[in-house]
Parts: C-alpha cells; structure tokens; sequence
C-alpha cells in the first residue's frame, strides 16, 4: 500500500496541533489555579510562582500551536518545522530525566515520556519518508 507522503505530513502536523493545544490549555488552566496535574510530566504543584511560570509557558506552547498549524497549509516546505519539535521533544525527555527524575518519577511522568516518544517517532517518520518521497525545489524537483 503506497503511503501519501502529504498526507502524512498533514496528519503529522494536525496531532501535532492538538497535542500542542491541549497541553496549554491543560498548563493554562493550571495557571488559573485550578488543581490539575501536568499532562506532559504528572507534576502538581501550587504557588503564585508556579502558576505564573505555567501561564508562561502555556503562551509559548499555544505560538507552538499556531506554528504547527501553519505547517498544515503548506507541509512540504514546513516539513522541517516537525524535526525542530522532534528535536525540542527529545531535549525535555532528556533534561527531565537527567535533573528531574527524582521529583517526577511517577505514573503520569512514565505516560508523558511514552506519549512524547510516540510524537517524536510519527513525526520523524512523516519527515524522512517525505525527504525520499518528495525532494524540495533545491534538491531538484
């Protein structure tokens, strides 16, 4: 069965655009005060510091939102966008395993990591199967 390499793409970026969505609107939420735990590494926590910093970071995460919708449109020469989050993904499993395991070593931690491996593995592979589908204009069409 021959796979459609934009189509891939495209659904790449959408899982990507609703993952991305509903963390912030989980850290969000969070940032309101209300009592939930992280999605991405079961942390809890409370605290004016806290929220603000999950505030924060639920702005950047819906930019990042915005970004992978916008790959959407154009997924071919967007494609790269899905390497950067691959990328970024794999840099916080490994910071939080390096200096946060022992804070978040937890159900919830263990299904965030699952989650973003799976992310990192359908995005890669949307990515490298595109590259050898569909060469870009530099590469000579």
């Amino acid at each position: 069965m021959k796979v459609n390499p934009i189509s891939l793409l495209k659904l790449s970026f959408i899982i990507g655009t609703a993952a991305d969505f509903i963390v912030a609107l989980n850290w969000f939420l969070i940032s309101q005060g209300f009592p939930s735990t992280s999605i991405i590494s079961g942390f809890q926590s409370s605290g004016p510091a806290y929220e603000f910093t999950m505030f924060l970071c639920s702005l950047f995460m819906l930019g990042w939102t915005a970004i992978l919708f916008w790959g959407y449109f154009n997924p071919i020469e967007r494609r790269d966008l899905l390497i950067i989050t691959s990328g970024m993904l794999l840099i916080s499993i490994i910071f939080e395993l390096l200096f946060f395991y022992d804070l978040l070593m937890s159900k919830g931690f263990i299904i965030g990591i699952v989650l973003r491996l799976a992310l990192i593995t359908k995005f890669s592979f949307s990515y490298f199967y595109s590259k050898k589908k569909i060469p870009t204009f530099e590469e000579g069409l």
